[in-house]
């Protein structure tokens, strides 16, 4: 069976729009790979060092020499303390005093610090009413508010000497047997030494 004349004229005329689809196809996919087929673009960049020298850090730190104990009692006069505190037995009335030597250590631009001193857990309950304690120093400047030493550093960064003294004091007042036997552990008695913040 043959063709008519107009269907070969519209099969003449459908070849040519899918050889132009083709090439469209061609195109596209080419593009493709160029986009895609791992090309980059750089600019230009640098990078420089600086040549200032390193900065290095300071330093705060708190050193305890030899401390040394008396005992002032009501009817006696201040006496030192040797050989071990477990061997003293306080009542009322009585004055421990502590004498410590200090030793800080402060190297920095801007710091300050600030020395004082806690006793945490040092008093049993029973006793904290009637237990007072003191605190002081030499060597660090003036106290300011709570017995605290605001401490700046020295010529040089060279170390501050000092002498803290600590005085633990037993009301005459106590009333009945309270607090007999307890125990007071001075070990639990601290120095610190703190950065300043404010």
């Amino acid at each position: 069976m043959t063709e008519t004349h107009e269907a070969t004229s519209r099969r003449r005329r459908r070849t040519p729009a899918r050889g132009r689809a083709k090439g469209i196809l061609a195109i596209a996919a080419g593009a493709a790979l160029i986009v895609g087929g791992g090309y980059t673009y750089a600019s230009w960049s640098t990078s420089t060092t600086l040549t200032d020298s390193a900065v290095q850090a300071g330093d705060l730190n708190l050193q305890l020499g030899t401390g040394s104990w008396t005992i002032d009692g009501v009817i006696t006069d201040p006496t030192p303390i040797t050989g071990s505190l477990e061997n003293v037995r306080v009542v009322p009335g009585d004055v421990l005093t502590l004498t410590q030597p200090l030793t800080v250590t402060l190297v920095g631009t801007t710091i300050a610090a600030d020395l004082s001193t806690s006793f945490d857990s040092a008093i049993p309950a029973e006793l904290a009413p009637y237990v007072t304690v003191g605190f002081s120093a030499t060597g660090f400047g003036a106290a300011r508010a709570g017995n605290v030493y605001r401490i700046t550093p020295a010529a040089g960064n060279a170390p501050i000497a000092g002498t803290a003294t600590v005085t633990i004091t037993f009301s005459g007042d106590t009333p009945d047997r309270v607090g007999v036997t307890q125990t007071i552990n001075l070990d639990k008695v601290a120095f610190n030494l703190t950065q300043a913040s404010s």
